[in-house]
C-alpha cells in the first residue's frame, strides 16, 4: 500500500483525533449505513406512489435498481480482493465506529451513497448545480468519516465511488435507453 495513502490514513485517524469528532463521527457513520439508505429509498418509493408522483417514483426505482447493482459489485469486490480493515491491520489505527465485520475494500458506505446521489443527479432536471455541490459536500464528509472511523483506507473510498458512479450510469442508461419508462408509467 502506498505511503501517501497510509500517511493520509494515520493523519486523519490519529492526528485529527479529538473528543468532538469521536462523538460525531459514529453518528454520521450510523445514519449513512447502507440499510438506512435502502429504507429511505423504499419510503420515498411508497410515498411517491401514495401521492401519485411519477417523477419521484421513477427516480426511486432507478435508485433501487442501481443500489442493488452496486451492492452486488461491492460484495464481489470484497470477495475477490479481501482486505483487512485498517484498525485490524495497524495497531495504531483507532476504531471509532461500529465495525460490521466485512472486508475493507471497497467502501460500501461510500459506494452506495455515491450510487444514489449519482442517480438523483442524472435523473433530475432542476437545480442540478446545487445537487452536485450538496452531493460532493456530503461525499467529502462521508469519506472523512469512514477514514477517521478506522474502517477504510483512502483507496477503499475511491474504489467505492467508482463502483457507485458506474452502477448509477449503467442502470440509468439501460432504463432510459433500452427498457424505457413506458414499462413503468403510462404516458
Amino acid at each position: 500500500m502506498g505511503d501517501i495513502q497510509l500517511d493520509l490514513l494515520f493523519f486523519i485517524n490519529n492526528q485529527l483525533q479529538n473528543p468532538f469528532l469521536d462523538m460525531v463521527v459514529p453518528v454520521i457513520y450510523s445514519i449513512t449505513d447502507v440499510r438506512v439508505i435502502f429504507t429511505l429509498i423504499i419510503l420515498v418509493l411508497i410515498g411517491s406512489r401514495i401521492f401519485k408522483n411519477n417523477k419521484i417514483t421513477k427516480i426511486a426505482l432507478y435508485c433501487l435498481a442501481a443500489y442493488c447493482l452496486s451492492i452486488v459489485l461491492i460484495m464481489i469486490s470484497k470477495t475477490f480482493y479481501p482486505s483487512p480493515r485498517p484498525f485490524i491491520a495497524y495497531e495504531a489505527i483507532r476504531l471509532v465506529v461500529h465495525d460490521n465485520g466485512f472486508y475493507s475494500f471497497p467502501s460500501g458506505h461510500f459506494g452506495i451513497s455515491t450510487t444514489v446521489l449519482t442517480v438523483i443527479i442524472l435523473t433530475t432536471d432542476k437545480h442540478k448545480r446545487e445537487l452536485i455541490v450538496l452531493s460532493l459536500t456530503y461525499l467529502l464528509i462521508l469519506s472523512f468519516v469512514v477514514i477517521y472511523g478506522g474502517v477504510h483506507y483512502p483507496i477503499d473510498v475511491i474504489s467505492g465511488g467508482i463502483i457507485g458512479i458506474l452502477s448509477a450510469e449503467i442502470v440509468v442508461h439501460i432504463l432510459e435507453n433500452y427498457l424505457g419508462t413506458k414499462l413503468l408509467f403510462k404516458p
